[in-house]
């Protein structure tokens, strides 16, 4: 997450700097890092059989927080790096990168509350408030990368390409 919207957002705005992002990013953590809930006593390891019992387990929070965190957490920063290595080839427009984002939506909305659910499941506070902040980071990097496809195209895509629609890059 970051890897490209933080950089333009940095060199082409002047939205935020670097030092208000860190410390926005704390601050983030901190109050969330605070609100987290106490963690459960015993470790959880339900081997659950098949995707569906896994994914139905980790929605309603009975599984442990590194199995509802880790695989979409890659996934998801795997197919936003191989979109922004798309466009950067000139390969997407604007609307196939934000139809992608739109592919994302309901997937990320089940990962956001598998891992505040699953996030009592943890021996340490520190990764439960961790897990929850990096699914607010991951909705902060959504509300970004609208914002530069909708107020600053110019600056990821190439808008000379015949496949691009003109209004997009105004």
């Amino acid at each position: 997450m970051f890897i490209t919207t933080l950089p333009i957002i940095f060199t082409y705005t002047g939205l935020f700097t670097p030092i208000e992002a860190i410390i926005f990013l704390i601050v983030v953590y901190c109050l969330v890092y605070f609100y987290a809930p106490e963690v459960n006593a015993g470790w959880i390891d339900n081997p659950a059989k098949g995707l569906y019992h896994i994914l139905l387990s980790e929605w309603l929070g009975i599984d442990s927080l590194w199995r509802a965190f880790w695989p979409f957490f890659l996934l998801v920063n795997g197919v936003l790096y191989y979109i922004d290595y798309r466009v950067a080839n000139s390969t997407y427009t604007i609307n196939s990168w934000k139809t992608v984002h739109g592919m994302l939506f309901l997937p990320i909305v089940w990962w956001i509350t598998a891992v505040w659910r699953c996030s009592a499941n943890t021996r340490y506070k520190f990764w439960a408030g961790a897990a929850r902040s990096v699914t607010l980071c991951l909705i902060i990097e959504f509300c970004l990368r609208f914002l530069i496809s909708t107020q600053y195209p110019n600056t990821l895509f190439d808008c000379q390409l015949l496949l691009a629609v003109y209004g997009d890059c105004l």
